[in-house]
């Protein structure tokens, strides 16, 4: 009864956090230091998770011990641990000999971070699970390199994450205050229907915009941003690739189960101010982008940029019966996922070879790729034309599907022309984007070829794995363009109980309104006699 009711459900993350502890055991053995065994156990613990979400299938809204496992912790796992997978290829040679086992033991950790979020149905749940996504991190970009810069970001970014965590925490307590339970939400009949009151009062508003603000620095969105860039230049690039992609899917699971709980009926002040966000971010990121001349920086900002799209099809919301172009969420699930990959590929890229016996990362280190190595031009121009928007990439049906959710709101909507133009103001910023990628790819073929002295020789470096996992990233964009229905269908699956609490909660809205009119006509007509 008890392997049944909680281990079977969980076992993808039982199998996570028992594979990483065996993990930190091989790395601190000798053994584990003279073999590649640790990177080789970290991909079986990973596909074993796999397996184990595709064996269990689809959970069908059980909920306990402050989880809730719904479709959309299916698709969840399903894009971490595929993402995950990737991240393991191409960190197989990124930790020294020594310190393997904390390596990808803090890897592991941040995966099954993600995993719980994406199941959580408490507030304290979701605030530990989005904080082991963080902590391991901080110790990631220290381990990734040994040199003062990976030090410098790993502080940078240790420090803002606590303060982002005590705002977020304290968002919650304000919640808590409103609601008088941790729980978020009870589960019934496939449908999960919100602790807050109908009315969240200014407690309850603040509440949501400090848990906003808090989730905002795990999504790199303005003002909480400033430490992307640093951060992304001082990590190795195997790293910085999944900074780019883990807490940005942790931070919008987050923000999906917030609005949730919400009913997707935000109050005024929360509806403009991620308005104002979604709009700033953006626009900061493509255009402090066009000032860099270090890709990673570039990508930072870019980062940054792609935040403020995702927060696009988070105004829209999920819209029951209609596809992405409509669905907002869906919209959301589906680019985060390309996102990821796309990011990562550019990253790995990167990684994979040397110029001058250093690692790629100005546009000068990429100038001529395509003369000596024309296969990783070729995957560095997929991947930078995807997160450009251009076909036939995955990317370009992220922003479509993204941008149509926006133009596309009925005259239901409350704020029907705001966004209207939150969606122009998108396709503007694409726009701007398309400069900097361009540089990027121009760089890899139309600069100068380098020459064979030892300060310019372009070399492989990171191993096979490495290019394996390059090779994937690329392909994978190309097959999600001409088969998008092999990522969209899960996502619309996993909107689907998300679509049908929101119904319920407007039409739980529209009878408690109906019942005050008639409660106030009644008194009107009592105090009239």
């Amino acid at each position: 009864m008890v392997v049944d009711h909680y281990i079977l459900p969980l076992l993808p993350e039982w199998i996570l956090l028992v594979g990483t502890c065996v993990i930190l055991l091989v790395g601190a053995g000798r053994a584990g230091q003279r073999t590649p065994a640790v990177p080789f156990l970290a991909a079986v613990v990973v596909l074993g998770a796999l397996f184990a979400t595709y064996r269990i299938g689809e959970p069908s809204g059980h909920a306990m011990l402050g989880l809730w496992l719904s479709p959309l912790t299916h698709y969840v796992r399903w894009i971490t641990l595929g993402v995950g997978f990737l991240l393991v290829l191409v960190n197989w040679a990124q930790p020294v000999p020594e310190e393997r086992g904390e390596y990808m033991g803090m890897m592991l950790f941040s995966l099954l971070g993600v995993l719980l979020t994406a199941s959580a149905n408490d507030y304290l749940v979701l605030f530990f699970a989005i904080e082991l996504v963080s902590v391991p991190t901080y110790a990631l970009i220290a381990l990734s390199r040994l040199d003062q810069r990976a030090s410098e970001a790993s502080l940078k970014y240790f420090f803002l994450g606590a303060l982002s965590a005590a705002i977020l925490a304290y968002g919650f307590s304000f919640l808590y205050g409103v609601s008088g339970t941790t729980l978020m939400g009870h589960v019934h009949g496939g449908v999960i229907s919100s602790t807050l009151p109908g009315s969240l009062g200014a407690l309850g508003i603040a509440g949501l915009l400090l848990a906003i603000g808090g989730l905002a620095f795990k999504v790199a969105a303005v003002p909480f941003h400033v430490y992307a860039p640093d951060v992304y230049e001082g990590a190795a690039s195997p790293v910085t690739g999944l900074l780019g992609f883990v807490p940005k899917l942790a931070g919008s699971v987050a923000l999906i189960k917030l609005m949730t709980v919400c009913g997707w009926s935000l109050p005024q002040h929360v509806f403009w101010a991620l308005w104002v966000l979604a709009v700033v971010t953006m626009t900061a990121g493509n255009v402090l982008a066009l000032l860099q001349s270090n890709v990673k920086r570039v990508l930072g900002y870019s980062s940054i940029a792609h935040t403020g799209y995702m927060l696009v099809a988070l105004l829209v919301g999920p819209v029951a019966g209609d596809g992405p172009m409509r669905d907002g969420v869906s919209a959301l699930l589906f680019y985060v996922a390309v996102y990821g990959v796309m990011n990562l590929g550019a990253f790995a890229i990167l990684a994979a070879y040397e110029r001058g016996g250093r690692a790629m990362e100005t546009y000068d280190d990429l100038s001529g790729l395509s003369r000596r190595a024309p296969e990783a031009a070729l995957a560095m121009a997929i991947c930078v034309f995807s997160l450009m928007g251009l076909p036939p990439t995955a990317g370009f049906l992220g922003k479509v599907y993204v941008f149509a959710g926006a133009f596309t709101v009925t005259s239901a909507h409350a704020h029907q022309g705001a966004m209207y133009a939150l969606a122009i103001i998108g396709v503007l910023n694409s726009a701007i984007g398309a400069a900097y990628y361009l540089r990027i790819a121009g760089a890899a073929y139309l600069g100068p070829a380098p020459s064979q002295s030892a300060s310019e020789r372009i070399t492989p470096a990171g191993g096979i794995p490495l290019r394996v996992g390059v090779a994937v990233c690329a392909v994978a964009m190309l097959f999600l363009f001409a088969r998008p229905a092999r990522l969209l269908r899960p996502a619309r699956e996993a909107t689907a109980m998300i679509q049908r609490s929101a119904l319920a909660a407007r039409a739980g809205v529209a009878e408690r309104e109906a019942r005050e009119t008639d409660d106030a006509r009644l008194a009107g007509a009592m105090s009239n006699h």
